[in-house]
């Protein structure tokens, strides 16, 4: 028999035992290559994290030494201008330091400058900045004139004008302001409505259309501007366009009284009485202390002759309204309505001397004219 004919278990060799020593080292390759770039992230991670902790307390520690290097050269020259009070180089310098901080004080040592000093148009329209900021406009009109005197070409000093003069009430130089700064560039939305609002105030309310248009050409979707064109349509006589603009507000925002009340105003125009009382009511709902909508439904209530009823909502009103030649003349008619004789005419009385009172009033014209000769002459 042959011994070698069947070979040993133990010398056979087993099936695939090479190829999953090499898959087995793979893994493991693998496995420390991947833990090797996930430490190496985590301490270039840690590094960075690191660096910036300590840029961030280098930036905080220069903040610091800025910030009390200023506060030094503050008491500074606040010691300095105890000793030397008119020196105006100093008051521009404490000026600057101090602007964001003390505006008032910055705004009495900005007015130490003249115009002798070099930056002395700085000065001026950093006093402009801080009194419109601190709404003090008699000191920010001064310093806008000069500027505007000075760059006639800078729109933005003739828009600040413009609407410092426009919340005066002195409309005619207001509107010569904001045209001024149109034709210069400012071309924006806001600029037209601004000529749009001086022009209503100033009871221009034909020329209104010219402005909201410009506007809406330029924001087709802007609420106050549709608003505006409802009402100088109205107020023209075109309510077919009032009626379109303020149904489109109305529509953006429901709850708005002053569409409502012009959709009443609007029905009233059209003899249609109980429409207008509808929108009249939905106004006061949207917003009961609505002065005009109170007194718009007064107004429909007496054309219905409901005197009590109208006598009954304008009465409570007075003491704040008794200046109101509309109001006055209102509720006069209606104390006629239900027999109140003398009131009503007291009430009459009342309205002949708010109408005399309107008449003795200067214009807005008038006013500037009168304040030019008057006021004295300012650098």
């Amino acid at each position: 028999m042959n011994m070698n004919s069947q070979p040993e278990s133990e010398n056979l060799s087993k099936p695939f035992s090479k190829p999953e020593k090499r898959f087995s080292f793979s893994i493991g390759l693998i496995v420390a290559v991947v833990g090797l770039l996930a430490l190496l992230i985590y301490y270039f991670s840690d590094q960075s994290e690191v660096a910036t902790l300590k840029q961030s307390e280098q930036t905080e520690e220069h903040q610091e030494a800025a910030a009390q290097a200023e506060k030094a050269r503050r008491k500074e020259l606040i010691a300095y201008l105890q000793q030397h009070p008119d020196d105006e180089f100093a008051h521009f310098q404490l000026g600057q330091l101090i602007q964001d901080r003390a505006p008032f004080q910055a705004l009495e040592n900005y007015s130490h400058v003249t115009s002798r000093h070099p930056r002395y148009y700085e000065a001026v329209e950093a006093i402009a900045e801080i009194a419109r900021e601190q709404d003090l406009p008699d000191k920010a009109k001064p310093a806008l004139l000069i500027l505007v005197r000075k760059y006639p070409e800078e729109r933005r000093f003739h828009e600040q004008l413009a609407r410092l003069f426009f919340n005066a009430g002195k409309y005619d130089r207001a509107l010569k302001y904001a045209n001024r700064s149109i034709e210069l560039g400012a071309n924006q939305a806001a600029n037209y409505l601004l000529v749009a609002n001086i022009l209503r105030q100033a009871g221009r309310t034909s020329e209104m259309v010219g402005p909201l248009k410009e506007v809406l050409f330029l924001e087709p979707d802007l609420y106050e501007a549709h608003l505006n064109l409802a009402y100088a349509a109205l107020y023209t006589g075109d309510l077919k366009t009032a009626e379109r603009e303020a149904s489109w507000c109305l529509e953006q925002r429901p709850d708005s009284s002053t569409a409502l009340r012009y959709l009443a105003i609007i029905d009233r125009n059209q003899g249609k009485v109980a429409a207008a009382l509808s929108h009249v009511e939905q106004a006061l709902q949207a917003d009961p202390q609505d002065f005009e909508s109170l007194l718009l439904k007064a107004d429909l209530l007496i054309y219905q002759r409901s005197g009590q009823q109208a006598y009954d909502l304008l009465k409570p009103l007075y003491s704040a309204h008794q200046t109101d030649r509309r109001f006055v003349s209102a509720l006069a008619r209606a104390a006629g309505l239900i027999g109140k004789r003398e009131e009503a005419l007291q009430l009459q009385r009342q309205n002949q001397s708010l109408i005399k009172e309107d008449d003795l009033k200067p214009s807005s014209l008038q006013s500037e004219s009168i304040e030019k000769t008057q006021s004295p002459s300012k650098r």
